[in-house]
């Protein structure tokens, strides 16, 4: 600080002393340095406590502190201040360590001029304010690297952990990070990757890092993790290589969203060859009736009409396909919106069972509607409810045995309407029933049936029913049978 006043303060007690250093000072000049005075430690405390000072000139013997304690209560009670030690001996052992716990630098009492004086309380007060930016600077790396997400080790040439932070040992496995000191790194990886993982520790020492290499990392109880690490080189100020700092990224959420990703994609290619295989069904059997009919190979009328009724079958199914498809789109997007209207929903039903017997007969399944209310009105978007309905039905056709029975039933109770679609087949496990109604979901323990679909009939039927204000839910037992329940409001606001 040459281009500004100095503003020390001496505690000493010694009056011959206190002279000795104030006439040093006046052979540079007082005006580069104001000096204040006390002759006990108690007092220049009390001194010190005022503010204002750059500097302390301490010595350690006084009549009210000795020795180190001195320097010590000093120290402690302004840590921010640089202390030069006075001193009588040059090889004083207790000077020396004065020095080793925190003064900044000591004066021979014996040996002291002004420009020397001078010179000491200046790299004393530089030497403090250096001490001031590196330990604030090394407690904002601190803090980085105890809030980082990663976990972050240091090691030595040997590759044994010196130093970590606590989110490298919960990553481990360890409850603190003092339980990993002495590890070896290696040990941290799995032992099949441990080859590869010296490789690139060698690599290293060679190139000075090594980036985003990915091993699966060993927890304490043996369990595994992937992840990505990265490693470099820390070398002195003399540029010799002292250790390895290396940061652990767990990429276990990364591997998972790729995976799930990679999954997401085979079941969109089998939604698409499934929508093509739905569609093309109903779609080439209408072709070869109308085929037929244009080419007049059906002669009576009776087998004409027959031909007639199950194309309009097929255009009706390849309808429902479409609407299906329509109502995903529009629930994916949410502008879904209800047709809502009062409907007599037995009439429904009735509808859905009529359409649906000639499958069932095809099964000798017996379908059977028993209503316990005669009327079960309700605000319903009607052409989706029936969609909703045929859906159901015709699954419980489809997964029930031949002579197997459908029942499906109908009340009304506490302005809620319930209609329940129950089937004796083969019934649905518990892990599928928590999955069923998700989006291209299909159970696969069918074995003595092949069925097919899209994967989303039950998934649009829930979104219909909740759009509704209503719910959709199942109850079922392996090779027991399923029921299928839909509660819906009698009336709702549009």
């Amino acid at each position: 600080m040459p281009s500004q006043q100095i503003h020390a303060l001496l505690i000493e007690d010694d009056p011959d002393d206190v002279l000795l250093l104030k006439d040093c000072l006046a052979e540079v000049g007082m005006g580069r340095i104001k000096l204040d005075y006390a002759d006990r430690l108690s007092r220049g405390l009390i001194q010190l406590g005022g503010g204002g000072y750059d500097v302390i000139l301490l010595d350690l013997n006084l009549p009210d502190s000795r020795g180190l304690d001195t320097l010590n209560t000093t120290i402690k009670r302004f840590p921010k201040l640089p202390v030069v030690v006075l001193s009588g001996l040059a090889d004083d052992v207790i000077t020396i360590e004065a020095v080793r716990r925190g003064a900044q630098d000591y004066l021979v009492k014996g040996e002291i001029n002004g420009p020397l004086v001078m010179r000491v309380i200046r790299y004393a007060i530089e030497r403090k304010h250096v001490e001031a930016v590196i330990r604030a600077s090394e407690a904002r790396y601190r803090t980085l690297v105890e809030t980082s997400p990663n976990g972050i080790t240091l090691a030595d040439l040997e590759g044994n952990v010196i130093l970590c932070n606590q989110q490298a040992a919960h990553l481990h496995g360890y409850e603190n990070a003092e339980a990993m000191i002495g590890i070896h790194v290696l040990k941290l990886v799995s032992p099949g990757e441990r080859q590869q993982a010296a490789l690139n520790t060698q690599k290293t020492l060679h190139e000075g890092r090594v980036t985003n290499a990915e091993y699966k990392m060993l927890r304490k109880d043996g369990s595994q993790f992937p992840a990505e690490f990265s490693t470099a080189l820390i070398r002195n100020t003399a540029g010799t290589p002292t250790g390895f700092i290396g940061i652990t990224r767990d990429i276990s959420e990364r591997k998972q969203a790729i995976e799930a990703e990679n999954r997401l994609g085979i079941i969109k290619e089998e939604f698409l060859s499934s929508v093509s295989n739905q569609l093309r069904t109903p779609l080439l059997s209408l072709m070869g009736f109308l085929d037929l009919l244009r080419n007049e190979k059906i002669i009576t009328s009776d087998v004409q009409n027959r031909f007639l009724l199950r194309a309009s079958k097929d255009a009706d199914r390849l309808l429902d396909l479409v609407n299906e498809l329509l109502d995903y789109s529009l629930v994916e997007s949410g502008r879904l919106t209800l047709n809502l209207e009062r409907v007599d929903l037995s009439k429904v039903i009735e509808d859905v069972v009529q359409s649906l017997r000639e499958q069932a007969e095809a099964k000798r399944i017996s379908l059977t509607f028993a209503p316990m209310d005669k009327n079960l009105f309700g605000e319903i978007d009607q052409a989706r409810m029936r969609r909703v309905l045929a859906k159901l039905v015709e699954n419980a056709i489809k997964f029930s045995n031949a002579d197997g029975k459908v029942f499906i039933t109908g009340k009304s109770m506490n302005d809620t309407i319930m209609i329940n679609v129950i089937d004796e087949g083969c019934g649905i496990s518990s892990e599928d029933c928590e999955r069923i109604f998700d989006k291209y979901y299909q159970f696969e323990h069918v074995t003595n049936q092949n069925i097919t679909g899209m994967g989303l009939g039950l998934y649009i039927a829930k979104q219909i029913l909740e759009a509704h204000a209503g719910t959709l839910t199942v109850s079922s037992q392996l090779n027991a049978g399923s029921t299928f329940t839909i509660t819906i409001p009698v009336s709702r606001n549009k």
